[in-house]
């Protein structure tokens, strides 16, 4: 079975990422992708697994990079003023961008750019035009990380039913979310109370959406190991790292045991619940 196949689009060295443990074990090859200069200088480069690109990833149009000096907040798309009033987050970014021209690639143009298994992607808005240029580049991928915002930040970008539609209609159906990020709204007793505590409008978060599974049949036995490495190395899914493993073994080719062996591995039933499921 060959290596994982990866493109991080937005791919900001703000923490180590998500598919990290996949690339050192030698199972994943990444094709990384960063507009904003800064962020793209961090960047590692010394690994022959992980290809990291300047470009801009979107429908293939010219557009407008709104640059910030927090480069985690660059975008094709301004910050709203009226979002950030309404929040009361984000106010030292506002007006402190540079704008400038840039042209937007998609990923179905890029010649070097094989067929994916997984994509992810945080584009500050920029998700679903991204999605909707690659649509050959996802046509056997497996699943997607998509970075899915609950509250608009940016004029113009897309809403979360946008995203949800463009990757339902590639064939993707939501699986999971990695992470949720809530803040305080700003009020007259926000310096007597903790904030962490009782913030609770939603920004934004990961979500994890993976090829609708209903026709066990659309998948070939190598999607299917892929599916159960991300599902194991990137999503924390262990059931659905067994339910893969079952197939597998229903599928035969001496694969039977898989999924008992992995499941040694994981918390233990109580003796009472394994008696009346076993």
């Amino acid at each position: 079975m060959r290596r994982l196949r990866i493109a991080d689009v937005g791919a900001n060295p703000l923490g180590k990422p998500v598919y990290g443990a996949l690339v050192q074990a030698g199972l994943a090859e990444v094709w990384g992708f960063e507009p904003n200069a800064a962020a793209f200088a961090r960047l590692p480069g010394d690994d022959p697994a992980v290809r990291v690109l300047p470009h801009a990833v979107g429908d293939g149009r010219a557009a407008m990079f709104h640059a910030y000096p927090a480069s985690e907040m660059s975008s094709l798309f301004p910050l709203s003023a009226r979002a950030v009033g309404y929040l009361g987050h984000f106010r030292r970014h506002l007006g402190t961008e540079t704008v400038q021209p840039i042209q937007t690639r998609r990923l179905d143009d890029m010649a070097d750019l094989p067929r994916l298994d997984l994509l992810k992607v945080d584009a500050q808005g920029a998700e679903v035009a991204v999605l909707e240029g690659a649509r050959d580049r996802l046509s056997e991928a497996v699943a997607v990380v998509a970075e899915m915002r609950f509250y608009r930040l940016y004029e113009g970008e897309p809403a979360l039913w946008e995203l949800d539609r463009a990757l339902r209609e590639q064939g993707f159906v939501l699986h999971r979310f990695l992470h949720q990020k809530a803040r305080m709204l700003h009020h007259s007793q926000r310096g007597k109370v903790d904030a962490r505590a009782i913030g609770s409008q939603l920004i934004d978060g990961d979500a994890v959406y993976i090829r609708c599974l209903e026709d066990r049949a659309v998948l070939g036995d190598d999607q299917l190991a892929h599916l159960a490495l991300l599902a194991a190395g990137v999503f924390g899914s262990d059931d659905l790292v067994l339910w893969c493993l079952d197939e597998l073994s229903a599928r035969g080719g001496g694969r039977k045991g898989l999924a008992a062996g992995y499941a040694e591995f994981l918390p233990q039933a109580p003796a009472e619940e394994e008696a009346r499921h076993g």
